[in-house]
């Protein structure tokens, strides 16, 4: 929230007028105060107006020193905004509520502090919400990816006769099996990346690697999938990788996401191309698809939450793919951009900084 620097002419009767009338459709506390922290208005949303309420401590029992510090900070600074989180300790209804709290100083003309705003807001639900979003990414992250892996590592083995030959019949329930569950790990990886980003809980586990070797890799654990529509990978690369400092899951991931991107939009019996490219400072990585050209409102739009590239897959969780692969490339402090490739189709190129 964006503050504007408060100022009046004569005394506080426009303002108190005005907040009268905001209050009457406003769900939070809103005072106005002398310089002193004198209370001149309070709608009493939350604070009863015979209730002794301290601006300085915002808790009645005054144990939050830091607190008090904080403000007197900020009424010597030349700040006219303050934001605070915290949680009310007053023994009363409001115990253990959650609140956020802005307060604005009010100038006159020449710029001397008059008076403050406070804003006061009940921020529970926002809190809950919060917990119940983090909750949902613990039950993805353990709950359902870890079951998830062993039963596509059980799979795999099956599937290469690790436990004595299977049934010929029994072979393609199997396999179609493991796609499944690949699949609902995919969705899975991606909303965990979504829901981390949104939430500030993104870390990036870096360490120098070969950027060729995982882009090989992922192409020869994806031939499975290309098989599907009879659809090959040309790999190219250009000039000298040196290793790059990466996470190395997170980029594998975009890498995945990529080449799925690229075969959805191919059609059957086409050649999808993959080059990587080192140009001075950073390296590229390049995905063809030989589907059909987009426009560039198109193009514009593919790298947004719940934008999908087809029309032909409608899958629950497809349009955050491309989404996430643009927040983990900006989390390297890199870029990823689409254009239309000279043939049919699209490309699209993430670019990594090269280590110095």
């Amino acid at each position: 929230m964006n503050f504007p620097k408060v100022i009046f002419n004569k005394d506080f009767n426009i303002l108190n007028e005005a907040f009268s009338y905001i209050s009457k459709y406003s769900s939070g506390e809103i005072i106005i105060t002398d310089e002193k922290f004198n209370i001149i208005f309070q709608n009493s949303k939350y604070f009863f107006k015979d209730n002794k309420f301290d601006i300085l401590s915002l808790t009645p029992d005054y144990e939050n020193k830091n607190l008090i510090i904080n403000i007197e900070n900020f009424k010597q600074s030349e700040k006219n905004h303050l934001y605070l989180k915290l949680i009310f300790n007053d023994k009363s209804f409001m115990n253990n509520l959650p609140m956020e709290v802005h307060i604005c100083k009010i100038r006159n003309k020449r710029n001397k502090v008059k008076g403050y705003t406070i804003i006061i807001q009940d921020i529970t639900q926002e809190v809950k919400n919060r917990i119940q979003k983090e909750t949902f990414i613990d039950i993805l992250t353990h709950d359902l990816k870890n079951p998830l892996r062993a039963n596509i590592q059980v799979l795999e083995l099956i599937l290469k006769n690790k436990f004595g030959q299977i049934e010929t019949k029994l072979q393609p329930v199997l396999e179609e099996l493991l796609k499944s569950c690949r699949f609902i790990n995919y969705m899975a990886d991606n909303l965990i990346i979504k829901y981390k980003n949104e939430f500030n809980l993104y870390e990036l586990q870096k360490q120098k690697y070969s950027i060729v070797n995982l882009v090989k890799e992922k192409c020869n654990n994806l031939n499975n999938f290309l098989d599907k529509k009879n659809q090959t990978l040309e790999f190219t690369v250009k000039g000298e990788i040196k290793d790059l400092n990466i996470d190395i899951d997170e980029i594998g991931k975009v890498v995945n996401n990529l080449i799925i991107n690229a075969s959805e939009q191919s059609s059957e019996n086409s050649t999808i191309k993959v080059e990587i490219e080192n140009n001075k400072e950073n390296v590229n990585v390049s995905f063809t698809d030989y589907g059909y050209p987009k426009s560039d409102k198109n193009l514009n739009e593919i790298f947004e939450e719940f934008i999908t590239c087809s029309n032909k897959f409608r899958k629950i969780g497809f349009g955050l793919e491309l989404y996430n692969c643009k927040k983990i490339i900006e989390a390297h402090n890199g870029i990823i951009k689409a254009q239309n490739s000279g043939n049919k189709g699209t490309q699209i190129t993430f670019s990594l900084p090269s280590e110095r």
